[in-house]
């Protein structure tokens, strides 16, 4: 047991920073460089994608593994849900994707709860429509996130599900 948990938080250290990776060329291309491309966008989106897969297999590797409650899972997706929102809405934020806010008494740029607002939204595919994309890197943002909202309850529920039916592998609770 102690083996499985050794290796359970070395997992999770690795898959953390390796998210904390596909910020980084973003926050380099806009912030120290100044670059006005979007060429890292489009990367880290591609990547996102890929890592949530990695992610996700690492999640129902972990949940037959361990002894599980249905509370904590339930905890660890919404976690993971916010994780995900939380890392996307970096890209609007260092691109300055979301419109200005039209209000001239506000600063220059929108508080950074609406960038995490406007990812939660459009992931869950509420889409009030108080916040529209207006540039085509904007949209593109946007889509991947709704792909990414539309089908993440339902993976996750069918993880959760298999991995909490099955019997513990061997070597596991």
């Amino acid at each position: 047991m102690a083996t499985n948990q050794h290796y359970s938080v070395w997992t999770i250290l690795r898959l953390l920073i390796f998210w904390i990776a596909i910020l980084i060329p973003p926050i380099i291309e806009r912030t120290i460089l100044g670059s006005r491309t979007y060429c890292f966008l489009y990367i880290g989106l591609a990547s996102v994608f890929v890592m949530y897969g990695v992610t996700v297999r690492t999640v129902f590797h972990y949940l037959q593994h361990t002894r599980r409650e249905p509370i904590f899972v339930w905890i660890g997706y919404l976690l993971w849900s916010v994780f995900i929102c939380g890392v996307l809405a970096v890209f609007p934020f260092e691109y300055d994707l979301l419109p200005h806010i039209a209000d001239p008494s506000a600063t220059q740029s929108r508080p950074l709860i609406d960038y995490l607002y406007y990812e939660v939204i459009t992931f869950t595919t509420v889409g009030y429509g108080d916040i529209i994309p207006a540039t085509l890197p904007a949209k593109i943002l946007a889509m991947c996130t709704a792909l990414f909202g539309a089908t993440h309850g339902v993976t996750f529920v069918a993880i959760a599900l298999q991995a909490l039916t099955a019997p513990p592998a061997k070597g596991g609770e």
